[in-house]
C-alpha cells in the first residue's frame, strides 16, 4: 500500500488535538450513554453542540501524480483528460501525470483521505470523525453538491485550479444536522451536512464541496439481516427503448475495482468490500459500489459528451453539479450512465445511474458555465 504513505496530512484547528480524537473520544463517554437511544432530535442537538462555535478543521496535503494516476487507472481511465493534446495526453499506465496537470471534476476525492487509527474506526469500517452519538452510526453518503468555483473559463487567466504537485488546503465545517423519518418504514435518522473547501497553495477557492450523509441506527452483527432479492433485468427491446435519444455509457463494477478505490480514497466501510457483513448484517444481495464511484462516473461521462466541442486542450470543468443517491449499485450488475442527447448542447444537464432492472440509484444535474 505504498501509495497510502506518500502524504499523512493533518488536523488543525484552535488546540493542536487532531480531529479524529476529538471526535471519537466523546462517543465513549457515560454523558453519551445515557442519551435516550431513540431520541433523534436531543442527539441532533448535541451534535451540533460539538461545533456551535462554527469550529472549522484544516488540513494541508501534497497533490501527488502518483495517487493521481492509480486512481484514474482504478477507474479504467488511462488518460485524465480526453484530448490528446491536454498536459495529461499520455497514457497513465506509462508514466504518472505531470506537475500541474489540473485535477478532473471530483477526482479530489483521492485526496485528504481520512486519517484514524484503527480502533477509531465505526464498527462498520467507517470514518467516524463527524459521527452523531450512538445509536446514529451507521453512515450512508445521500448526496450533496459540488461547485468548481475557480474554474470559470471566462476568467481563463485567473483560473484557480487544483493541480498535481501543488500543496492544497482543505477546510471542513459542519452545516446541520436534521432528525427526519424515513417514509417507508417510520425510522428516525439523522442528515449531516457538511461543508469542504478545496484552496490551492496561492490560497485561491477552487473547489466548494458540500456533502450530506444519512445517519441510521447502527445495526446488530449478531442478528442476520433479510437479504435484498435482485429485481429481474429489462429486456434487451426495453433496454434499447430506453436508451432512445440519450448518450449512455455502461458499467459492470467488479469486486477488485470497489477494493482499490476503498484503498486509494482509505475508506474502510465494509459494505464495499466485506460481502459476508455486507450480505449478513446489512441486507446487501452483494458488496456496494460507492456512491463518490457513481458520481464521477456521471461527471466523467458529462466531460466525455461535451469534449468533442471544446477547443483548445481538452481541459475543462462543469459550474456545478447537485446529486442525490436513491438505491444502491451492486458488484456485478450492470447498469448505465444516461443524460439526453440534447443536453450536451444545453447549459443544464440532467445524469442519472439507472441499473439495468430499471431502478434509478443516482440523480444529477450538471450546470455548464454558458
Amino acid at each position: 500500500m505504498a501509495v497510502l504513505r506518500a502524504v499523512c496530512p493533518r488536523w488543525t484547528k484552535s488546540t493542536s488535538t487532531p480531529v479524529s480524537r476529538l471526535l471519537c473520544r466523546r462517543k465513549f463517554t457515560s454523558s453519551n450513554r445515557s442519551m435516550g437511544a431513540n431520541n433523534a432530535k436531543s442527539i441532533s442537538e448535541a451534535f451540533l453542540n460539538k461545533f456551535s462555535q462554527g469550529q472549522t478543521f484544516v488540513r494541508s496535503q501534497l497533490l501527488d501524480a502518483n495517487q493521481l494516476r492509480l486512481f484514474s487507472l482504478t477507474l479504467d481511465r488511462p488518460h485524465l483528460w480526453s484530448s490528446s493534446n491536454s498536459s495529461s495526453g499520455h497514457d497513465l499506465e506509462d508514466k504518472e501525470p505531470l506537475s500541474g496537470t489540473p485535477i478532473p471534476p471530483y477526482y479530489h476525492l483521492v485526496y485528504f483521505t481520512p486519517a484514524q487509527l484503527p480502533g477509531r474506526l465505526g464498527l462498520d469500517g467507517t470514518d467516524a470523525s463527524f459521527n452523531p452519538d450512538a445509536p446514529f452510526t451507521r453512515r450512508m453518503w445521500a448526496g450533496g453538491s459540488c461547485h468548481w468555483v475557480g474554474a470559470n473559463p471566462n476568467n481563463a487567466s485567473t483560473q484557480a485550479l487544483l493541480r498535481v504537485g501543488e500543496m492544497a488546503t482543505e477546510t471542513t465545517k459542519v452545516l446541520s444536522c436534521e432528525p427526519k423519518v424515513i417514509g417507508k418504514t417510520g425510522e428516525d435518522m439523522l442528515v449531516v451536512r457538511v461543508e469542504k473547501e478545496f484552496r490551492n497553495s496561492k490560497d485561491e477557492l477552487c473547489v466548494l464541496d458540500r456533502r450530506n450523509w444519512v445517519f441510521r441506527t447502527a445495526l446488530d452483527p449478531t442478528k442476520p439481516a433479510t437479504t435484498v432479492p435482485k429485481p429481474a433485468e429489462l429486456s434487451v427491446s426495453e433496454l434499447e427503448q430506453a436508451a432512445t435519444g440519450k448518450v449512455v455509457r455502461e458499467y459492470n463494477r467488479d469486486e477488485a475495482m470497489l477494493f482499490r478505490f476503498s484503498a486509494l480514497t482509505f475508506n474502510a466501510h465494509r459494505i464495499h468490500y466485506d460481502k459476508p457483513w455486507a450480505r449478513d448484517v446489512e441486507g446487501h444481495r452483494n458488496v456496494v459500489v460507492h456512491g463518490p464511484m457513481n458520481l464521477m462516473a456521471m461527471l466523467d461521462h458529462w466531460r466525455d459528451a461535451k469534449a468533442p466541442s471544446q477547443d483548445g486542450d481538452g481541459i475543462f470543468f462543469p459550474e456545478k453539479i447537485e446529486y442525490r443517491a436513491t438505491s444502491p449499485v451492486y458488484a456485478g450488475e450492470a447498469y448505465r450512465v444516461m443524460m439526453d442527447e440534447d443536453a450536451v448542447r444545453q447549459k443544464v444537464a440532467d445524469v442519472n445511474v439507472v441499473s439495468n432492472d430499471g431502478t434509478t440509484c443516482m440523480k444529477g444535474t450538471i450546470s455548464d458555465w454558458s
